[in-house]
């Protein structure tokens, strides 16, 4: 699975932040990403009248059990990227509905 995406450039990162990236480590992350990007689309299309942010969390396993009070911070990126890409757009009723292809 190949995307037209841009690698970070390291030298575009602030010199006070130290992170060792392993190779190959950004492209798995990618992989991954496109996986749940998938898998959200599919819940989006099956559900014509729209999908809500913690739908999405809750029914794809995607809440954090990481204490603090907000769990669904991951499937709310995800929805913003696939908005930013054209694929979801949110109705008036603040829902998430896959666009027609």
């Amino acid at each position: 699975m190949l995307t037209n995406k841009v690698r970070p450039n390291p030298n575009n990162i602030s010199r006070r932040i130290k992170v060792n990236v392993p190779e190959g480590c950004y492209e798995k992350a990618q992989m991954g990403l496109e996986l749940v990007k998938s898998a959200v689309m599919e819940l989006a299309k099956a559900n014509p009248d729209g999908i809500k942010n913690s739908d999405t969390a809750k029914y794809l396993g995607l809440q954090s059990d990481y204490g603090g009070g907000s769990k669904d911070y991951l499937s709310y990126s995800i929805l913003g990227i696939l908005m930013k890409e054209g694929k979801i757009k949110r109705n008036e009723k603040k829902k998430h509905v896959a666009v027609s292809e």
